[in-house]
């Protein structure tokens, strides 16, 4: 799943001034239907991709410089206004953690955000369904479960393939779990840290990943509302 975003690039004034609710905040606006939600009459252009949303927090990548400690607002659907804080970052991702956890109903209604039209409902880089399987792959091995296992096949630990291609552990670890995808242009490094043939690390076919998804997210709404997953209907404008 990922989610398009824009986020101001300056903070955002509060009424109340030198305590933690009344510090700066920068906002930011999800995409919805193609535009960003709550961002008024100008076009704006995405510039963060939220590559992961729990009910804690989630994952961001982005080019702005964002400093830990630093608090982002936004809106998300059927939780209204919440307030997220930097907590890590690495490059260019960055770990941030909700104010309050989300409800299941706001976090089933915030994955689905990740569907909007201009989103991609797979991974940048792979294949349609039925396409051929990279060499050594298995049936429905995604990019980062072959990762892992490639570096757990090989020996090694998330800090021995970050230190020999210069990244930090947390980055690996995005990767591996799907949080992230390592840049097209760094997969040959990355297959001869792990000592594998780059065309190891070729894209594969995608998987039914947009039906578990609203699957997963069925099952949340329904438990929240106390009725069954086949009562609740799920409708994505394309």
């Amino acid at each position: 799943m990922a989610i398009k975003a824009h986020l101001d690039q300056q903070p955002i004034s509060t009424l109340a001034e030198g305590n933690q609710r009344g510090a700066p905040r920068r906002a930011l606006w999800l995409e919805t239907s193609g535009f960003f939600a709550g961002a008024g009459p100008d076009r704006l252009a995405a510039n963060v991709t939220i590559h992961n949303i729990s009910a804690a927090g989630l994952l961001l990548e982005t080019a702005l410089e964002l400093v830990e400690g630093e608090q982002l607002a936004l809106d998300l659907p059927e939780a209204g206004a919440v307030i997220a804080a930097v907590v890590w970052r690495s490059e260019n991702l960055y770990g941030c953690a909700f104010a309050a956890p989300l409800t299941a109903a706001a976090l089933a209604a915030a994955q689905l955000q990740g569907f909007a039209p201009g989103v991609p409902t797979r991974p940048q880089g792979t294949a349609p369904a039925g396409g051929p399987l990279p060499a050594g792959a298995a049936p429905g091995e995604g990019l980062g479960t072959r990762l892992n296992r490639l570096r757990r096949e090989a020996g090694l630990t998330l800090a021995d393939v970050a230190a020999a291609l210069g990244v930090s552990k947390p980055t690996v670890w995005a990767w591996e779990k799907g949080k992230a995808r390592p840049l097209p242009e760094r997969l040959d490094a990355i297959a001869a840290a792990l000592g594998v043939d780059p065309e190891m690390l070729a894209a594969a076919p995608a998987s039914r990943e947009i039906e578990g998804v609203i699957a997963d997210c069925r099952a949340r709404i329904a438990e929240a509302c106390g009725t069954t997953p086949e009562s609740v209907r799920i409708m994505i404008e394309l």
